[in-house]
């Protein structure tokens, strides 16, 4: 099943999920009749020198992080299920109330009902916060407010009707996303929202290895309190572009197009602006592979203008040097404008890891990040380095 506009919190959470990158292949403890459960844990240490994100006089920690997570997926010929839960864990040696326990559970289905017919389910909840200088507390006294915590509730849906070999292929897809804080009420009530998603792709084949895509899609979105004033609305969203398979050495899907920006309230004027969204893989060796990703989307505010225009590019290098032995090395440019809110953010960041895996079942892990973000808002510039080591045991 491609990845649609109401999967993207699912797969955000589920790269969140997955960040500390692993060569670990679990052989799972099969309960019979195509079930199969793979549990894990994962345990990491980190030194973060800039822990609130501040433009001088930062403050550092290091940080204790346990991720205990198990996997269920159950193969019953056409029909796939799969499910994944974790809670993770932090804990500060500088400042406890920094604490957190965050919990992830989401639940997939698809089904192959005939050689033409495909449906597919995702259900995600996500119980997480903010660490402080970021989301909801970037622009406050942060190191004086607790985390902001937060649910958030993913409930999509596809069909796809048109076989791998066919000339066109027709996706239709739903979805309803909600985010709502649980505390720091004065400063996140403004913040809860909705979005319902209603979308369909179209695509034809055009060579054995191309076709060429059709994809609308708008979405609906509310505010709760008083915010809703100015940022209610929908976005509109058509995109032109194609999909590939190349030998197997390069894969991607690129599309452009355009997006508008629609309020309800009568004073706000539309927005319209270039739209793009991109991921390519190559991969000159089975053992080494280099994907970029690159989008220009239209994002909810965390309470600065009415909306984000983002601009996002990531290059990211997978290369494994040994069945012991593997490399991860990535980089991203973001930039941020919040619409109507005289704010532009330009954040750089890279990262290396080393990985040396003993067996199957276990992953070490040690890495470098730095990021660095230029803001013309008084206070929001950062540079911030984090040092860390792991294990990661999946059974």
């Amino acid at each position: 099943m491609d990845i649609k506009a109401w999967q993207l919190p699912l797969v955000a959470l589920a790269a969140t999920a997955s960040a500390a990158a692993n060569a670990v292949e679990p052989e799972g403890i099969m309960l019979g009749s195509g079930v199969t459960l793979l549990p894990g844990v994962e345990v990491s240490i980190s030194d973060n020198n800039n822990i609130y994100l501040e433009d001088g006089d930062e403050n550092s920690a290091v940080i204790t992080r346990v991720r205990p997570n198990a996997a269920l997926n159950a193969d019953l010929g056409a029909t796939q299920l799969q499910a994944y839960y974790e809670l993770e864990s932090g804990s500060y040696d500088s400042d406890s109330d920094n604490n957190y326990l965050d919990q992830l559970l989401t639940l997939g289905a698809d089904i192959e009902a005939t050689s033409r017919m495909a449906f597919g389910a995702d259900l995600t909840m996500n119980k997480g916060h903010d660490d402080r200088g970021t989301g909801s507390l970037q622009t406050d006294t942060t190191n004086s407010i607790d985390p902001s915590e937060y649910t958030e509730l993913t409930l999509g849906g596809d069909f796809t009707y048109g076989a791998d070999s066919a000339f066109a292929n027709v996706t239709a897809y739903a979805s309803t996303y909600s985010k709502e804080y649980d505390n720091n009420k004065t400063i996140t009530e403004e913040l809860n929202y909705d979005k319902t998603t209603l979308g369909a792709e179209l695509g034809l084949k055009v060579s054995s290895a191309t076709r060429v895509l059709f994809e609308l899609r708008n979405s609906e979105i509310s505010y709760s309190k008083s915010a809703g004033e100015y940022k209610d609305g929908s976005l509109l969203t058509f995109l032109v572009g194609a999909s590939w398979d190349i030998t197997g050495k390069t894969t991607g899907e690129f599309k452009v197009g355009t997006a508008k920006r629609s309020f309800d309230t009568s004073g706000m004027k539309e927005k319209s602006s270039f739209s793009w969204e991109g991921n390519v893989s190559w991969s000159p060796k089975s053992y080494s592979t280099v994907t970029l990703t690159t989008s220009q989307s239209s994002n909810e505010s965390t309470g600065i203008g009415s909306f984000i225009d983002n601009n996002y590019s990531a290059v990211n290098w997978d290369h494994e040097f040994s069945t012991k032995w593997a490399l991860n090395a990535n980089a991203s440019m973001n930039n941020d404008d919040y619409v109507d809110g005289d704010r532009t953010d330009k954040t750089v960041a890279f990262g290396i890891k080393g990985i040396y895996s003993p067996n199957k079942m276990v992953d070490v892990t040690g890495g470098l990040e730095k990021s660095k973000r230029d803001s013309d808002a008084a206070g929001a510039d950062y540079d911030k380095q984090v040092l860390s080591l792991g294990v990661n045991l999946a059974f």
